[in-house]
């Protein structure tokens, strides 16, 4: 580390020194009146020498205890102690809020020197440090103005589990959802700090961001700086933590310094207060189920739907399908979708017929990935946060339809999506931020983050723990958990099928509707797919294709070795004779005699094609040639 710069001194310091001299001119006039008592009570001047030899020491020794770090420190543990109007009391230590940040001051002193002119005249809050430390801030700015920030810690039976449940009560059917409080920073009336200064706890070890403690204190820091800006001056915020702040409350873009640990922001304090509004956590909605009375936003120029085609076109046709859910619910904002060289120029140009801009990008490998990993390029939904020319984006996966329109959601700030597990969100439905330095957060860590399961979710899940739910109407998953009810299961059917629409968008889970014929859902015909079986949501996916023009329905023809595995996979149902009979049923799609391809002599692959679907390394027998179950009737 260099050395300290021109201006940073420490105790001892030219401009301290001069300080304490003031403050020693002070003290020794006390002194010196308790003297002249003592000379009145002398009555002879031999001792005259020794009375003034005895003065220098006791000064010396008062001077010297004053302003050891000793007294210092046995001042502030005292039961009570006023700083700059400030009461900071002694209180036991919450393990929960103890940072072992070391503090590189000179960064410190770095980050802050240039506020306000490089006068230094600054007026600070303090949030979290110890005594010590505070010591060494009055050292550093002696000119400035120190105040302790007053913070009561969280009850200890709120944990993260608590803030994020798994689920809640979103139709208040039962309960009404509430969010427990987190007590809020004493602040007197008319506060203004230049800067709040906060230190924040990080174990290093995994689920370092998901702490009580350290939400609790970063979202006090939003709090004071809502609360004591002044006009267009705004207030500054400094974090000195080993570990990244939350992004998508202290935004990346506002981040106007970072040296070492020390992270300087000037936030958008509006902003900031637009996010305080919103709940705590995900134990509470912060889009109401009937969201239709939310305000969209103004600008919607700056504002996209988005979505991501990488490494294979299988999804084109979902993609080109989910751009005409949208503009049939009603929005006319932007599409942008994300493609890299893997997609044609033929499928190029029919996502672009169905209302998508095409940006072309490179890939990201997911370094954890093995090799040909379904895994191993999902990282590329990274880029999303490079579409700097919009303001929000409401990213979507391929594989689902907007059933009405979701603009309103353009309201809500990163990272808004519906609950997955556990305290996660799915990332399937979301709205974020674009920004050049959130993509250089992301890409920072993804040798260090593992995800939880293998892909973008379990990432982006890691980074972004401060996130806010939507109800799961805004991304319905077509799935029948295990140990559903039978009631259970009809009520999820007829929100698929209700008309008009009670959902906002269906996501489809398991074999894709368009890899499928028409005439029913092909997960009926894989054992391990059937939890994703559902012919009225199948159905309702059909009936937005065929609004759509001839020209993008091409988009969705099936290749010949689809064919065949979909016979296949009927002929393995049949043998197991599936009591739900879709198996029997004739396949009248007109895709299956549509031919596209130099050779569509699909049902010559079938004679080969159990050898690499079954688990024996001995069994050769071809399946009996094909039967008239997939011939049109």
């Amino acid at each position: 580390m260099g050395s300290l710069e021109a201006r940073y001194r420490p105790a001892g310091a030219a401009e301290d020194t001069a300080k304490r001299r003031t403050q020693k001119s002070k003290s020794f006039k006390e002194v010196e009146k308790f003297d002249v008592f003592v000379l009145e009570k002398s009555s002879g001047c031999k001792f005259r020498s020794l009375q003034l030899l005895l003065f220098a020491i006791m000064s010396a020794a008062f001077l010297t205890l004053l302003y050891t770090p000793s007294v210092y420190e046995h001042q502030l543990q005292s039961s009570s102690r006023l700083v700059n109007g400030w009461i900071w009391d002694k209180r036991s230590s919450d393990p929960r809020y103890v940072s072992s940040a070391s503090i590189q001051w000179e960064d410190v002193y770095k980050s802050i020197q240039n506020l306000n002119g490089g006068e230094q005249k600054l007026k600070v809050g303090l949030l979290n440090f110890n005594r010590t430390e505070f010591g060494t801030w009055t050292n550093m700015f002696p000119e400035s103005d120190f105040s302790v920030i007053r913070l009561e810690h969280a009850n200890e039976t709120i944990t993260w589990q608590t803030l994020y449940p798994e689920w809640i009560d979103e139709e208040e059917e039962t309960e009404i959802p509430s969010c427990p409080s987190l007590p809020d920073p004493n602040l007197p009336r008319s506060t203004h700090f230049d800067v709040v200064a906060v230190k924040l706890p990080c174990t290093r070890v995994a689920g370092w961001s998901r702490d009580v403690a350290r939400l609790h204190l970063q979202l006090s820091a939003a709090k004071i700086a809502a609360t004591t800006a002044r006009g267009n001056a705004g207030v500054h915020v400094l974090f000195v933590t080993d570990c990244f702040p939350i992004p998508n409350l202290f935004s990346c873009k506002n981040l106007v310094k970072r040296e070492g640990n020390a992270w300087l922001y000037k936030p958008d304090v509006k902003a900031l207060k637009e996010k305080l509004r919103l709940p705590v956590g995900s134990c509470e909605l912060a889009v109401p189920l009937n969201a239709k009375a939310r305000l969209y936003t103004v600008d919607r120029r700056r504002e996209a739907y988005a979505t991501i085609l990488h490494s294979a076109s299988e999804y084109v046709c979902g993609a080109i399908t989910a751009a005409q859910s949208i503009r049939q619910a009603g929005s006319t904002r932007d599409l942008v979708i994300l493609v890299d060289d893997t997609i044609s120029d033929h499928h190029r140009k029919g996502l672009e017929s169905a209302g998508w801009k095409v940006r072309i990008i490179e890939r990201i490998r997911n370094p954890k990935a093995e090799r040909d990993a379904y895994n191993e390029w999902n990282y590329s939904k990274f880029r999303l946060w490079q579409l700097t020319d919009y303001d929000k984006v409401i990213f979507i996966d391929a594989d689902l339809l907007i059933l009405r329109n979701i603009d309103f959601l353009f309201a809500m700030p990163e990272i808004t999506a519906t609950g997955n597990n556990a305290t996660l969100f799915n990332s399937g439905v979301m709205v974020i931020e674009p920004s050049n330095c959130t993509f250089s957060l992301l890409m920072e860590h993804i040798n260090e983050i593992t995800s939880y399961n293998g892909g973008d979710q379990g990432y982006l899940n890691e980074i972004f723990t401060w996130w806010h739910r939507i109800p799961k109407h805004m991304n319905f998953l077509k799935h029948f958990w295990e140990g559903d009810e039978e009631e259970v299961k009809a009520k999820k059917t007829r929100l698929f099928g209700a008309n008009p629409p009670i959902l906002y968008v269906l996501h489809y889970l398991g074999r894709k509707p368009w890899l499928c014929f028409r005439d029913y859902d092909c997960n009926w015909n894989v054992e391990i797919l059937r939890e994703f079986a559902s012919d009225v949501a199948h159905a309702r996916w059909w009936k937005v294709h065929n609004k759509m023009p001839k020209k993008l329905q091409s988009y969705c023809l099936l290749r010949s070795r689809l064919k065949a595995g979909l016979e296949w996979e009927r002929r393995q149902a049949e043998k197991a004779n599936f009591t739900d009979g879709h198996w029997k049923r004739n396949i009248t799609d007109p895709r299956l005699k549509t031919c596209f391809e130099k050779f569509c002599f699909w049902e010559s692959m079938l004679w080969h094609w159990g050898e690499n679907k079954t688990n024996s390394t001995k069994n050769t027998a071809a399946p009996s040639p094909p039967t008239t179950s997939l011939s049109s009737s």
